[in-house]
């Protein structure tokens, strides 16, 4: 019986799931659950006739059965739902009609009934024009008779003196009372379902105004995604074309350093890399707020020295503060030095350099500190406070929260008078997000600024057990066999001046096909790719290597090189094959170190 009832609701769904209005699926409801009545209702008499044999009434009500399911039938396979409801009413209605002037030729309770179940199905299954239609045509025989056939009526008065007591009323009454009556259920209905199809047309309107709402959103979401992927590229594109240009200027100016140049050469030499230092930082700001602003920056989790990274990155700042006469402080505490942290090294140092450099850019007198301290210890998880202060122009307070918003500074004397982007600290308030935590900031205008945060770092004892590679001489490196696969003729003189103050002589290749061709015929330690060449570029030359014949050349070491910076080219130099990457413009000190880790029986 279950499975019946089951299987039935499963049709009566799918019926009224081919309306899209709400009132229209209820009404195809309604309709489907009469007929299966009518169906149960007329079966059951079918049983009783044959049982009693009574042929003629079974007949009769096997027409009928025969009837309705065939009714049921069209609503299933067509959508003639309306055109079957309103012979549905027409049908109570020839009842009434029937009943008052053939069989009863009165008015009994089953008539009543009859027009009490017209008027509900009309105002429900067609409206309220439809409703008064029929409520009118089923009501017309009932006060029709009662005009024509009256006789004596009566009903209970309701006083206490008479409350049994029943009196004959006039004919003027009794049809003032039948009609009145008639016309409470006939508004009642009318009443009910207009204010029920208002909500239910409100609630149409209210979901379909969502349902644009959210397509707009979505639209909205793919323009804004096509918009930053657009930004993306092109800032991309930008960075790849400023990069090439400056690794020109800055390679060059290191080469002539290296040279041992006159005073006054250094002098300009130094203005001229410190300048192109400066934009490549800016490009680099640019480029790493919209990869913190996509969300597409994850934290690593490697091993490292805390207490010597935080050395590392204040040594960097020493000649700036020398340049100024400032006090320089630094301070780590002694607990710190015995430990290796997991956690990302390169977004900390972004921290830690954004704040220091904006300490020393605005303090022309008195100090800059790094105080570094454990606030809390447990279970090889430690809370470590960074606490950056100096003296210098400071903030003022309605002015500390819009600091951290982007390309914003505290006024527009300050970034006429010190430059900057106005992207540090925006920058700093997004890494030290993925570290969750935050960065506090207290500051009196004229006295000085104090910045300070808390890092959680999961650590180890160092037990100086990592066994460090040593360091390989410049001499060490002269009889190295360099490949730089490059098409920039200025490029190819950076690589080639940097490669010439380890007494390195590299060969170049013009192009990926040139590069695999010099290959095959000699024997290499290592090849500097460049990623973008006409012919083949540097993925496809990797590629085909990798697939080599002979091992030994199939697995050389491959350093990419590319003026191009994001993390789908770092990810696609790991995937093809690359050892290592070096974006342009790169500092000769940063190559050595790549050199340096090639494995020793790679080096002549």
């Amino acid at each position: 019986m279950v499975p019946l009832v089951r299987y039935i609701d499963n049709i009566i769904v799918r019926l009224a799931s081919r309306e899209t209005n709400p009132i229209n699926q209820a009404r195809v409801r309604i309709l489907v659950y009469i007929i299966i009545s009518y169906l149960l209702f007329t079966g059951t008499l079918m049983v009783a006739y044959f049982i009693d044999w009574n042929l003629l009434h079974l007949l009769r009500v096997s027409i009928i059965f025969v009837s309705a399911l065939t009714l049921l039938a069209i609503v299933r396979y067509t959508k003639g739902w309306k055109l079957i409801s309103h012979f549905v009413v027409f049908t109570v209605t020839l009842c009434v009609w029937s009943n008052v002037i053939i069989y009863v030729q009165g008015i009994n309770v089953a008539t009543l009934q009859y027009v009490w179940l017209a008027i509900a199905l009309s105002f429900y299954m067609h409206g309220l024009k439809w409703g008064w239609f029929y409520s009118i045509i089923n009501l017309f025989p009932i006060l029709a008779f009662t005009f024509i056939e009256y006789s004596d009526y009566s009903y209970l008065i309701g006083d206490l003196r008479l409350i049994y007591d029943a009196r004959p009323v006039r004919q003027s009454v009794y049809l003032f009372v039948l009609t009145y009556d008639f016309l409470i259920i006939i508004f009642l209905h009318h009443y009910f379902f207009r204010t029920f199809n208002l909500n239910i047309i409100n609630l149409t309107h209210a979901k379909n105004e969502l349902n644009d709402l959210n397509e707009k959103l979505n639209e909205t979401v793919v323009d804004v995604r096509k918009l930053s992927n657009a930004r993306m590229d092109f800032l991309s594109t930008m960075s790849h074309e400023l990069r090439t240009p400056l690794n020109g200027v800055i390679g060059i100016s290191n080469a002539l350093l290296s040279q041992n140049p006159r005073e006054d050469q250094e002098e300009n030499l130094a203005v001229l890399k410190f300048s192109a230092e400066n934009l490549l930082s800016l490009i680099n700001d640019i480029l790493d707020f919209n990869k913190l602003d996509s969300e597409k920056v994850e934290l690593e989790h490697v091993p490292f020295n805390l207490a010597a990274l935080i050395k590392n990155i204040c040594a960097s700042f020493e000649m700036k503060t020398r340049e100024k006469m400032l006090n320089f402080n630094i301070s780590i505490s002694k607990e710190i030095e015995d430990k290796i942290v997991f956690s990302d090294p390169t977004r900390l140092t972004q921290v830690l350099i954004n704040l220091l450099n904006n300490a020393i850019k605005f303090t022309e007198k008195g100090f800059v500190s790094l105080n570094t301290y454990i606030i809390k210890d447990e279970k090889n998880l430690m809370t470590v406070r960074f606490i950056i202060e100096d003296t210098g122009i400071g903030i003022e307070p309605h002015k500390q929260e819009n600091i951290f918003e982007a390309f914003t500074q505290a006024s527009s004397s300050t970034n006429r008078h010190y430059g900057g982007t106005g992207l540090g600290l925006p920058i700093v308030k997004k890494v030290l997000s993925m570290f969750n935590t935050h960065v506090e900031l207290v500051s009196i205008l004229n006295a000085g600024t104090k910045f300070f945060f808390d890092i959680n770092f999961n650590y180890t004892l160092d037990n100086n057990t990592t066994q460090l590679k040593p360091k390989i001489s410049k001499d060490e490196l002269k009889h190295l066999k360099v490949l730089v696969a490059e098409d920039n003729a200025i490029n190819i003189l950076v690589i080639k001046k940097t490669l010439e103050q380890w007494d390195i002589e590299p060969e170049i290749a013009e192009n990926g096909i040139v590069a695999l061709q010099k290959l095959e015929q000699t024997n290499y330690d290592v090849i500097l790719m460049d990623l973008y060449m006409p012919g083949m570029d540097g993925y496809e030359a990797t590629a085909s290597i990798r697939k080599m014949a002979d091992k030994t050349k199939a697995n050389i070491t491959i350093i990419a090189l590319t003026a191009t910076v994001n993390d789908n080219i770092i990810e696609r130099v790991s995937e093809v094959g690359m050892n290592d990457y070096l974006s342009k413009p790169f500092h000769p000190e940063h190559l050595f170190e790549k050199l340096q880790k090639l494995p020793l029986d790679e080096i002549a």
